[in-house]
């Protein structure tokens, strides 16, 4: 039994009284208990209001899944942030769900209004609400800030009168950042990011952020090998922060895939258990880009030209809390040299929740066209007994022009209040017949693809050797008791990937003792409430190589399924392999699945 139980600390690393009612409408409308009124859009006053009633010292507050049982009344007005939200008592006050669902049971009062954003209300018809129920399909854009909300831009209401038009007036910010990277990583250690952002006012403001890049596990402190930098500088245009240009330098230490885990799920386990779950190469250059992304709307499209020079980078040894004597995995060998390309991406989001959508469409795609390509995966020694007999083993591979791609098409479905069924298609891989250098090839297998198999396991023959750098072992005198080891590839050249999964919900109770309600409405039991996800989920996917590809060859379909138990944010699963592998995989993610 294979049992990489990844993340395991991982729990204790994470950690209005308005003007008007909350509902109200920009038209007097009658209240429709009966009813409910169902908008696409998120007025902007309507979102002001809903974040000041937030706010409000009087509100009661709730986070994630909530219930109101049938013998229980609540003296005030509640605001739930993310939901879903489940009432069978008696509310006596108004109610705000931000981006989270309702579900009224037959019985449930609610003597104010009922706002939802970013999600829908069921059961009106069997439940009694004295003021409008209204439900707004665009999620609230928020940001925390300590126990409160906030939006990045404040609005400014000219004159008195109703009627009369409203403007949002932008203020500049500053300010200077010391913070650790994306992820923990072998090559790397532990990157510490530090400098200046600073974006100034008004509607089309001028952002730049300059950061520094140290890298603890990179040779001496004044080597260049131990700095890097990523530098940007954004200018909006248009007067509505819908549309930017930018452009920017950067030497950084880039994933070959980051899509398979998370940045944190990534770093803790390669600081707990020596297991990276990343490929890394080093991206040296400039860019400029532009971006249309208005604001309320699901989409956003970039076009961006990149030069850069791209470098191996051999593992180093960071310190991990267990293991920290093993050997790494080694890194691949990939396309060295300059590349000028032409990358195009967009994004269509309708979730109603980021972190842990129940609704909601997600697609992404990128399409990368290499312009002027001067890539070459360096000749290497296959690792073994030395002197060679002067030849290379594997000879030094050039990479023309060639056209990339990946797409990721999520759907996620609500069943009813307490469960869900989601589906996942990612493709990707070269959309001509060109090679692709191995930093744009794929792999699948491992927790964030098919955990059923073991990390990287489908990759096409890629990592069927170990090699030496021919530069790194200069023949005749060679010496590779110092020398890095690579292998020769990182991946497929095309792959297709589907999972889904099917996920409800148990909710239990342990009480001890009596219970009452004091004078602000909060509940004083001894007693604690469990929120308990269950899911089941299948995934299946496959490798393909370009013809003629030396040492590689395709993969067949894989395919496995599994069992997971989900609290708050933290799932514990098992999956087991269906085709062409055996044993059981269990592990810990954090967050969803996909």
């Amino acid at each position: 039994m294979r049992t990489p139980i990844l993340l395991t600390l991982s729990a204790f690393l994470l950690a209005a009284h308005a003007t008007l009612g909350v509902a109200q409408e920009t038209e007097a409308r009658p209240a429709a208990p009966a009813d409910t009124l169902r908008r696409a859009d998120l007025p902007r006053d309507v979102a002001d209001r809903i974040v000041d009633f937030f706010n409000d010292p009087e509100t009661l507050h709730f986070s994630g899944r909530t219930r109101i049982p049938e013998e229980r009344a609540v003296s005030g007005d509640v605001a739930v942030l993310g939901g879903p939200l489940t009432v069978a008592g008696h509310v006596q006050g108004r109610v705000v769900v931000i981006n989270g669902d309702v579900e009224l049971l037959p019985g449930a009062v609610i003597d104010g209004d009922l706002t939802v954003v970013g999600g829908e209300i069921t059961g009106v018809e069997v439940a009694r609400i004295g003021g409008q129920a209204v439900a707004y399909s665009e999620p609230l854009r928020y940001s925390h800030d300590g126990d409160r909300i906030s939006h990045r831009e404040r609005r400014v209401r000219l004159g008195a009168r109703t009627g009369e038009s409203a403007h949002t007036e932008h203020f500049g910010r500053g300010s200077f950042t010391v913070t650790t990277g994306k992820s923990y990583n072998r090559v790397e250690g532990l990157p510490i990011q530090f400098g200046p952002t600073i974006e100034t006012g008004g509607r089309n403001p001028f952002r730049v952020s300059a950061l520094a890049i140290y890298r603890t596990e990179s040779g001496p402190f004044f080597e260049t090998e131990r700095w890097g930098h990523d530098v940007t500088a954004e200018q909006f245009l248009g007067g509505h922060r819908a549309f930017r240009v930018g452009a920017g330098v950067h030497s950084v230490v880039s994933p070959i895939e980051a899509w398979h885990v998370s940045d944190t799920e990534s770093a803790l386990s390669t600081f707990l258990f020596h297991r990276d779950f990343r490929d890394h190469y080093e991206r040296k250059g400039w860019r400029a880009f532009a971006t249309l992304e208005p604001r309320g709307t699901p989409y956003s499209l970039t076009a961006e030209y990149r030069s850069e020079r791209h470098s191996s980078l051999a593992v180093g040894d960071p310190w991990t809390v267990f293991n920290s004597t093993g050997e790494w995995r080694p890194q691949p060998l990939v396309g060295e040299g300059r590349l000028n390309s032409l990358v195009f991406s967009g994004r269509f989001d309708t979730r109603n929740e980021t972190d842990d959508p129940s609704t909601g469409w997600f697609i992404r795609g990128q399409v990368e066209h290499a312009l002027d390509s001067g890539l070459e995966r360096p000749a290497a020694y296959v690792a073994g007994p030395f002197p060679f007999d002067g030849r290379i083993a594997v000879p030094a591979v050039p990479f023309d022009r060639f056209t990339t791609g990946t797409l990721d098409i999520r759907r996620y479905n609500r069943v009813d209040p307490e469960s869900r069924l989601n589906f996942r298609l990612l493709l990707g891989g070269a959309l001509t017949g060109s090679a692709l250098p191995p930093q744009r090839q794929h792999a699948l297998g491992g927790e964030g693809s098919l955990p059923g198999y073991s990390l990287f396991q489908l990759d096409c023959g890629a990592r069927f050797s170990r090699v030496y750098r021919a530069a790194d072992v200069p023949f005749p005198d060679a010496d590779a008791s110092r020398a890095p080891v690579f292998v020769p590839a990182y991946g497929c050249d095309r792959f297709a990937l589907f999972q889904s999964e099917y996920r409800g919900n148990l909710a239990f109770h342990f009480g001890w003792g009596g219970h009452s309600w004091n004078d602000e409405g909060e509940d004083d039991d001894r007693s604690w409430n469990g929120d308990l996800d269950w899911v089941l989920f299948a995934d299946a996917g496959r490798g393909w190589v370009r013809p003629g590809s030396a040492g590689m060859h395709d993969e067949p379909t894989a395919v496995d399924a599994g069992v997971g138990l989900v609290l708050d944010q933290v799932g514990v699963y098992a999956a087991v392999p269906l085709r062409n592998g055996h044993g059981v995989n269990l592990f810990i993610r954090l967050g969803t699945r996909f």
